[in-house]
């Protein structure tokens, strides 16, 4: 039985900002940039049950994840918890709080990492890596972002996957400005590609050619990186929405353009018409991100949008997290990312 009383996890939301290429010509997969924000977070909840019992929103995603992680530890858990399966662990999992699915937030992959980081505590099991996650949750079959992003926050490149690779590794992980607010802006009518939807449309996605790929590869090299280390935005603002846009056209034939829909894109081309250069749409979307380079800036952008488009958006401002997903065991923090001083007891 778990000897703790309680334990939390609060994991923070993903951005993608666009992959490098998609299709089987290239030799690394899929690939691409990303950032993790503070808000809104993914908030679950573990305590001693006699068996396993899952509440809140999105329930049974958090359990089939659960189920997953189970048959991947089954002996150590079998042999720990004399139990002979995942609907016999001794837990209770409350989710408190969770982003909207399918909106461009990554919150499957935050729901199931943060649910098993929490049983994995609840038991003290050891510590799993982002390439551990992957593979005892099935994550990361394409992007790499949001597991690494939970493990270690900030702003993410994604080198892409190789075949034997269970998760692409990191060309490179560094803070992004704080000082840097971010405008989320979710259309309430809209919803973003998922499920036996989204392996279709990969399989059918022309794919993307070795000189394209480098040319996106060039971009964040050249433009991206160099503007957010220096913390320079006129550097990258320009190349981020053009980095988007141009990942979003892989995928034309899917959603008409370079954007989820119509309505989007002219939401994307009103924000920048306003002043803001860093606009682009998270992953399927429909969530649109405006990064901007001065706090009076972003709380005028969402008054304005707010105004042009009443009861129609959900705006929200927030900033990158650079630290990832956070634990509270019996109410004192403990580490769960690369670095277990970080969150020290």
């Amino acid at each position: 039985m778990p000897v703790l009383d309680q334990v939390t996890v609060t994991a923070p939301s993903r951005l993608h900002f666009g992959l490098f290429s998609v299709g089987d010509i290239v030799a690394r997969k899929f690939g691409g940039i990303g950032l993790m924000i503070d808000q809104p977070r993914t908030v679950v909840t573990a305590v001693p049950s006699e068996a396993l019992r899952v509440s809140g929103p999105s329930a049974a995603d958090a359990r089939s994840a659960i189920h997953v992680w189970f048959q991947k530890l089954k002996p150590e858990l079998c042999q720990r918890l004399s139990i002979q399966s995942p609907d016999q662990l001794p837990v209770a999992l409350k989710i408190n709080s969770l982003p909207p699915r399918h909106s461009g937030f990554g919150t499957g992959t935050q729901l199931a990492i943060a649910s098993a980081t929490a049983l994995g505590k609840l038991f003290e099991l050891p510590t799993q890596s982002a390439d551990e996650y992957a593979v005892t949750l099935n994550r990361g079959k394409r992007s790499a972002i949001g597991t690494h992003g939970f493990c270690q926050g900030g702003f993410l490149v994604d080198r892409g996957k190789l075949k034997n690779e269970a998760l692409a590794p990191l060309d490179l992980q560094s803070n992004f400005p704080e000082s840097w607010p971010i405008v989320l802006v979710r259309p309430k009518d809209a919803e973003g590609v998922s499920g036996e939807v989204e392996v279709s449309a990969f399989k059918n996605i022309p794919p993307t050619t070795e000189k394209q790929r480098e040319e996106m590869v060039d971009l964040v090299r050249n433009q991206i990186i160099p503007g957010v280390l220096q913390q320079d935005y006129s550097l990258c603002g320009d190349a981020l929405y053009e980095f988007g846009r141009r990942s979003g056209m892989m995928f034309a034939s899917v959603q008409g353009g370079a954007y989820q829909s119509k309505s989007v894109g002219a939401l994307v081309h009103q924000i920048r018409n306003f002043g803001v250069k860093a606009v682009g749409q998270s992953s399927w979307g429909p969530c649109l991100f405006a990064i901007t380079d001065n706090h009076e800036q972003a709380v005028q952008l969402t008054h304005f949008l707010n105004q042009e488009h009443v009861d129609k958006i959900e705006t929200r401002i927030t900033q990158a997290d650079n630290v990832g997903g956070t634990c509270c065991r019996n109410l004192n923090p403990i580490g769960i990312g690369n670095d277990p001083c970080q969150h020290s007891e």
